[in-house]
């Protein structure tokens, strides 16, 4: 997920990594490609952790009697793609959060993520590495079928993966497809060649171009699924998208655009299903209401869950009976942070940068200013990325206002005699209030170190991005960035000199000059090194050693200033138990499975 720089193909979809406009809703989810795997059968893998259950402990739930689990139950749940269009094909859709959500559901892979954002097995029964770090095998597990109940086999997986990578109708997600050798010459045309290999019937192997221990991650992506490829090539099949055509818990039996979407059981999966649930209606909401209408029906009791965005905390809380069911995920997955451009004065200078963070009281932002919607921040990488990766982040620069001022005499700039224009540009389509609340950050970094942040809320997300592009980066920005990692490993994505998200955005390069003591060139450069050197490490301590050195050097040259971690709040019926809820799958449960049961609903 992510606020403000936006990457090129980013307000609206997905690419490697995810950046916005700063409204707080799930309507800015896009997802990281950066990510090192999580599971005993990955190669040099972290536990997972145990995971979080709402309603009742999910491994409790089948110990119940019978007769205190209902069965043959139906349910609906709002499903918002904030003016994106809605397709079902896994490989032709964008990168967009609420198809995170949802696919996953229905379109399985080898692997896939938990709700912390921790990759898993699904379709595979192992994915190993070699020494090399360049290819990886996976053996399928023992009887996989589609749900039309046709016997998977690894040629499925490469038929469907170069459908993704067909030249003529590349995916929108192909960025996770990225780094598979021979990728850019086979999705151009100029080669039928890659790395994708059935071994056998139940073997694959993949070869990558480059050394990455984060493959996993994007091989859990909805991209990487497999479709059937008997069903789409049925010339009797008016929609084979909700047609049997996936291999995943569910199936899709009914889409009407612009209104729902039905799944059902797929009895063909290889895991048991849900106990309680035979039918799930995704309530598709449009608009800029969409998230109040959706609590309205959730009051209705037409959905069995809603969002709580901050505009409506009030509301619900003083409604007993919401306020009851009002859910909160307890780690946070998502960093909210300020940019500012090194190509652009007063910028150039890292005591100018750093100045403006020690101006900065998070506590104040998050309690007063956002009303608890966020967890102050200290680090930049997430806290459930460094709980899941054993990893202890440095701390950022932390509020020091007199230490502030004396930076800026430092550095020769006097804010009241300055002529510098430092404007930040937020949408014009944000709401008031996120446009208010932004505006009392400005204020407090002006209050506590003199530098005046002009805010303009004249333009829209496009003519800011036509504006960035003419000069080369933005100035003074706020970005969220929402990885799907469980390692540090994104810090390259969000720092290194090369990424699309730093060149052209932010431009922290080996070619700045030194302000002072401080050499923000040199550490660019060095930051680049450490991270080639963690992608290639096989041993955990010294990749979370290797990347903590990275980190401090990003947060010392103020290429980011963290603010804080979001804070995700939902309300979810009672009766609706084991679903699991995490900072990756936010209110939606990360799947529909065995654990999710249905005790005590009242008769409709």
């Amino acid at each position: 997920m992510s606020i403000t720089p936006q990457p090129p193909a980013r307000s609206a979809s997905r690419v490697p990594m995810s950046q916005d406009s700063l409204s707080i809703t799930r309507r800015n989810l896009v997802r990281s490609t950066a990510a090192v795997a999580g599971m005993a059968t990955i190669a040099g893998a972290f536990p997972i952790s145990d995971a979080a259950a709402f309603g009742s402990a999910s491994s409790a739930a089948h110990s119940l009697g019978q007769d205190e689990v209902q069965t043959d139950v139906e349910i609906s749940i709002p499903f918002l793609p904030y003016g994106q269009p809605v397709s079902l094909d896994p490989h032709r859709s964008g990168n967009w959060g609420p198809f995170w959500t949802l696919f996953p559901h229905v379109w399985s892979g080898l692997l896939r993520f938990n709700q912390n954002g921790q990759v898993e097995n699904d379709l595979a029964e192992s994915v190993i590495a070699d020494d090399t770090q360049t290819i990886w095998t996976a053996k399928l597990r023992s009887g996989v079928k589609f749900a039309s109940g046709r016997q998977v086999t690894a040629d499925d997986f490469i038929n469907s993966w170069k459908r993704a990578l067909s030249p003529s109708a590349l995916s929108p997600m192909s960025a996770f497809m990225e780094p598979v050798k021979g990728f850019a010459e086979f999705t151009t045309g100029k080669s039928t060649e890659i790395g994708l290999i059935a071994k056998d019937a139940e073997t694959l192997e993949i070869t990558l171009g480059m050394p990455q221990r984060s493959f996993p991650s994007y091989l859990a992506t909805f991209v990487w699924a497999i479709v059937d490829g008997d069903v789409l090539a049925d010339a009797s099949v008016p929609n084979p998208f909700v047609s049997n055509a996936g291999a995943g818990a569910w199936r899709f039996t009914e889409f009407v655009d612009d209104d729902h979407i039905t799944m059902e059981p797929n009895e063909n999966y290889w895991d048991d299903p849900s106990p309680s649930l035979v039918k799930v209606t995704w309530v598709i909401l449009s608009g800029d209401d969409a998230e109040t209408v959706a609590l309205q029906q959730y009051g209705d009791g037409a959905i069995v869950s809603a969002d709580v965005p901050l505009s409506q905390y009030d509301a619900v809380n003083a409604d007993e009976t919401r306020k009851a069911e009002l859910q909160t995920i307890g780690s946070q997955g998502s960093t909210i942070a300020i940019g500012l451009d090194f190509s652009q004065p007063p910028f150039d200078d890292v005591r100018i940068r750093r100045a403006v963070a020690a101006s900065i009281d998070r506590g104040s932002w998050a309690n007063d200013i956002w009303r608890g919607s966020f967890a102050p921040a200290g680090p930049f990488t997430a806290p459930v990325t460094a709980n899941i990766a054993d990893y202890t982040p440095p701390e950022g620069i932390a509020f020091a206002p007199d230490e502030a001022k004396k930076l800026l005499t430092d550095a020769k700039f006097n804010p009241a005699e300055s002529s510098a224009d430092i404007v930040y540009f937020q949408p014009a389509t944000d709401s008031v209030d996120d446009q208010q609340r932004h505006a009392a950050l400005l204020k407090m970094i002006q209050d506590n170190c003199g530098i005046v942040i002009r805010q303009d809320t004249s333009l829209t997300l496009d003519q800011i991005a036509s504006q960035q592009k003419d000069n080369g980066g933005r100035q003074f920005d706020i970005v969220w960035w929402w990885p799907d990692v469980d390692s540090p490993a994104f810090l390259s994505k969000v720092g290194a000199s090369s990424s699309p998200f730093m060149n052209g955005w932010f431009n922290w390069a080996a070619d700045i000059a030194q302000s002072g003591d401080f050499d923000p060139g040199k550490d660019s450069k060095t930051f680049d090194t450490l991270l080639s050197e963690a992608a290639k490490s096989g041993d955990a301590g010294v990749r979370n050693a290797t990347y903590q050195q990275a980190e401090k050097l990003l947060l010392d040259n103020a290429v980011y200033i963290p603010l804080g971690y979001w804070i995700q709040r939902f309300v979810q019926k009672p009766w609706l138990q084991g679903t699991k809820q995490g900072p990756w799958s936010g209110r939606i449960p990360v799947r529909f499975d065995k654990d999710v049961v249905v005790r005590g609903k009242p008769a409709s």
